[in-house]
């Protein structure tokens, strides 16, 4: 029986259906979780990029946090970082969850009171499988629409 759980676990694994470090089952806390990894990658990032041009390392440490959200294979947007990261958990909070059986759309308000020009909203949509959250898309929302953030 051992074996053949093995066996399943691995073809799971070779076909990205689990995530390879994290497995949650509230959607709530794996976008908390995101956004401080994100801020913590930015600030990192910032830095290195502040002493000397490391693209290739930059890209390694934005793939461990797709690799640590999302499905195996996910394909994410150009990379971007700044001074101010997009994410931070002191001043991004969740303002809604829509949590379905198998779906999940958690609503967060980013407020910078230093800089109101960079208030915004934004939604981590998710995706159930097999008792586990795994993160599709982030999304940036205006009034003209939403656009992918990861």
């Amino acid at each position: 029986m051992k074996i053949i759980y093995l066996i399943i676990l691995s073809l799971l694994t070779q076909h990205g259906v689990m995530s390879q470090e994290i497995k949650s089952n509230d959607p709530s806390k794996l976008t908390i979780e995101f956004i401080k990894d994100y801020k913590k990658w930015n600030d990192y990032t910032y830095n290195l990029s502040q002493t000397k041009n490391n693209d290739e390392n930059i890209e390694k440490e934005y793939k461990k946090i797709i690799s640590k959200y999302c499905q195996l294979g996910k394909i994410h947007q150009g990379i971007s970082f700044g001074s101010d990261s997009n994410h931070c958990p002191e001043k991004e909070k969740i303002s809604k969850e829509i949590i379905k059986t198998n779906s999940a759309i958690i609503k967060t308000k980013f407020k910078d009171p230093k800089n109101s020009f960079r208030d915004a909203d934004y939604e981590y949509h998710f995706i159930k499988i097999e008792n586990n959250w795994f993160l599709e898309e982030v999304y940036l929302v205006d009034e003209d629409g939403k656009y992918e953030g990861l």
